[in-house]
């Protein structure tokens, strides 16, 4: 098949029992991406028979196998009648390794390509033989010294060569050993040094063309970003930046860079219907940008993950076209179902870390194991997550994906000491991702010793981010993204209503005092006098009879709640009042507060678990039971709490990540959201720092006290 536009050229292929989108990729030299990209269904999974279309790369196929236990590649080379150095050139990776269930190309599928030519082109490449019999070879490379290399811990020939800008071929003449073995740490090889040879540098044009080696060199051209090389070169930014650790970020134009060969998509051919490109004007901002757009920054920086690192003059940006339910998308966003896309199927290390105590708790004395626990929220909290994670690893295990799981105690809260020696006798620089510590000092601790090796870092519990240290995964949505989630559900909706404000008389109120004022200035704010008291006579002052009063309630101190909430009641009567909050702490839950009161008000507020009546049937709530609570009471015989749910979605999120992508961090690049029992996941890169999650519910308290889910 033949296509359109730019002079893409496609092939069909069949599908037969086995395969999948990636292996297929592998065949053909290109990427699911870009597979997916031309045939959306097969998102939801393909089938036997199934034909899709394939982008021509080089107009090569190759020959695929699945590793299988006890493989290698010289056993391979062997039954497939080949070297180890072709299957080498044909996957750089295989350099660190073959793994169980993993794609290996092992050779170029020849075609009888005379038999499908005419006489015209025959007589024509006869004449370019000729007159590339007269061309001058390439003289061989010549080297002039050698360097001696010192294995260190993480490090593949793929990232030395690209480090030497020398090819794994290069390395491998000179140290012979390693056709048939692996590198190690405090390995010593020898690096060949050649002469320089005054010719010009091929530059790699921005074309789908693919030739096929270890490793070429890029020029930094205008308006490219790390995002936007690393995803048309079919790498991660981490992969990119480890190909080339002394990269300038402000990409200077011209710079020479090392990447991998593979499919060059061109941005054009990634877009989605109902967008389109923009290029970046002199003195443009994200705000204008959003404003013309319609679109909030979130969901602008969602479309284009590289503004994390600052806009640019001629940057070119995906936005939504007007007219089309572009928006729409945006806004509600993509959930993925990655247990429908899992192909990484290679072993799974994750390390736990987590204050168990073990040393000082007597587990033969049930009383006093119970007054411990009593005494212990921290181990209460540590055991209820590890009792997720192991179902979690458990339900993985069932798709496919195995785990080694390693289990720490850090004992106590700011133990950097102790931790440092756990991190230095134990290979944690293996690991796929850490889940813990608890507390945030011991969470930093961690995250700053395992930086160097990129190894993702989860906080589990703390609400607090980290603004120092990239590898932190921050699990919780912040108090700034519940917020948001709230204020923005308002504000899109907000014509024709009477904005109240009433927030406690307190310093750490001040914030979101100031941040409703600025999103709703037309906004009344209630007189609240000392002692966080609210008189009749000053609510009366800020609501409306003819229109609906929309009242913000900000605050801890359960006395003010507990006034106000009444009088609100009472003025509903004779009003239209709505009642949101940003944040639904404690004090909302003390037994002097009426949840009857709440419901009648219909409270809204934002929440990081899925707080709703889950089922009804005939006006009578029927609790439905998940596979995962299902699976929980039959391993511990109790129902799992809000830190089980918690510890196992966190975990099962992981593990399906990693299914479906090269690590952690390609996982975050991907569009949209993942949910699970009472959690959803949708990281995003801060500017400064690691991952936040800022995905959040919307809950408000319906009629008959019943939780409705909004959002």
């Amino acid at each position: 098949m033949s296509n359109y536009a730019i002079g893409q050229q496609y092939k069909s292929h069949t599908v037969t029992k086995g395969e999948n989108v990636y292996r297929i990729a592998k065949r053909y030299n290109t990427t699911p991406e870009a597979i997916y990209k031309i045939n959306p269904t097969a998102k939801d999974g393909i089938k036997e028979g199934q034909i899709l279309a394939i982008p021509v790369v080089d107009d090569q196929e190759y020959k695929t196998h699945v590793v299988e236990k006890d493989d290698t590649v010289y056993n391979l080379s062997k039954k497939y009648n080949t070297t180890p150095e072709v299957i080498y050139n044909l996957n750089p990776e295989a350099v660190n390794g073959i793994n169980l269930g993993q794609v290996l190309r092992i050779g170029v599928i020849e075609k009888n390509i005379e038999e499908n030519r005419d006489v015209e082109e025959q007589i024509q490449d006869g004449k370019s033989k000729v007159l590339d019999s007269l061309k001058v070879l390439p003289e061989e490379k010549k080297i002039v010294r050698y360097i001696t290399h010192k294995v260190r811990r993480k490090e593949t020939l793929y990232g030395i060569a690209g480090k030497y800008k020398i090819t794994v071929e290069d390395i491998k003449k000179e140290n012979k050993r390693l056709y048939s073995e692996q590198i190690k740490k405090k390995d010593k090889i020898r690096i060949p040094v050649f002469a320089k040879v005054e010719t010009p540098v091929e530059v790699v044009k921005d074309s789908i063309v693919n030739r096929l080696s270890v490793t070429t060199t890029y020029i930094i051209k205008p308006k490219d970003t790390r995002y936007n090389i690393a995803r048309r070169h079919g790498i991660t930014i981490g992969e990119l930046e480890r190909l080339n650790p002394n990269i300038d970020p402000n990409l200077p134009i011209g710079t020479e860079i090392i990447v991998p060969t593979t499919v060059f998509i061109p941005v054009e051919e990634t877009l989605e219907s109902g967008f389109e490109l923009y290029e970046v004007p002199a003195k443009e901002t994200i705000f204008n940008i959003c404003r013309t757009v319609q679109i909030s920054s979130d969901s602008l920086v969602k479309l284009n993950p590289f503004l994390v690192e600052g806009l640019k003059e001629g940057m070119v940006i995906t936005i939504p076209k007007k007219d089309t339910l572009a928006l729409d998308i945006v806004a509600q966003g993509k959930y993925l179902t990655l247990e429908d896309k899992l192909y990484n199927f290679n072993l799974k290390k994750l390390a736990v870390m987590l204050p168990f105590t073990l040393d000082t708790l007597n587990v033969e004395t049930r009383q006093q194991t119970t007054d411990y626990l009593k005494k212990k929220p921290s181990l209460r909290i540590a055991l209820d997550l590890y009792s997720g994670i192991l179902i979690a690893v458990d339900s993985a295990r069932v798709k496919g994906i195995t785990t080694e799981l390693n289990v720490f105690d850090t004992k106590k809260n700011n133990n950097k000491d102790y931790i440092t020696k756990l991190i230095n006798e134990n290979n944690f620089d293996e690991a796929d991702a850490v889940i813990g510590p608890l507390f945030q000092n011991n969470l930093e601790t961690v995250a700053e010793a395992l930086n160097k090796y990129n190894t993702p870092v989860f906080s589990p519990a703390s609400k607090r981010e980290s603004s120092l240290y990239d590898n932190f995964f921050q699990t919780r949505p912040t108090s700034a993204v519940l917020q948001d989630k709230i204020i923005a559900f308002v504000e899109k909706d907000s014509i024709d209503k009477n904005i109240v404000i009433i927030v406690q008389q307190s310093p750490k109120y001040e914030a979101i005092k100031a941040k409703l004022k600025a999103k709703f200035p037309e906004a009344k704010i209630a007189r609240i006098e000392e002692g966080n008291y609210l008189y009749e006579v000053h609510l009366n002052k800020v609501l409306d009879e003819k229109k609906p009063n929309w009242v913000f309630l900000e605050s801890d101190d359960v006395a003010m709640i507990s006034n106000v909430t009444p009088l609100l009641n009472a003025k509903a009567e004779s009003h239209n009042i709505t009642l949101f909050t940003t944040d639904k702490n404690t004090a909302f839950d003390d037994d002097s507060i009426k949840n009857e009161q709440l419901s009648k008000l219909h409270m809204h507020y934002p929440s990081l678990n899925k707080e709703y009546d889950k089922e009804e049937v005939e006006g009578e709530e029927k609790k439905s039971v998940s596979p995962f609570v299902k699976r929980y009471i039959k391993e511990y015989g109790v129902e799992p709490n809000n830190w089980a749910v918690r510890g196992f979605d966190i975990t099962y999120d992981i593990l399906m990540r990693l299914g479906t992508a090269d690590d952690l961090y390609h996982s975050v690049s991907f569009e949209g959201v993942t949910e699970y029992e009472e959690t959803k996941f949708n990281y995003t890169k801060k500017i400064i720092g690691g991952y936040y999650n800022n995905a959040a519910y919307l809950i408000k308290f319906d009629n008959d006290l019943k939780l409705t889910l909004v959002e």
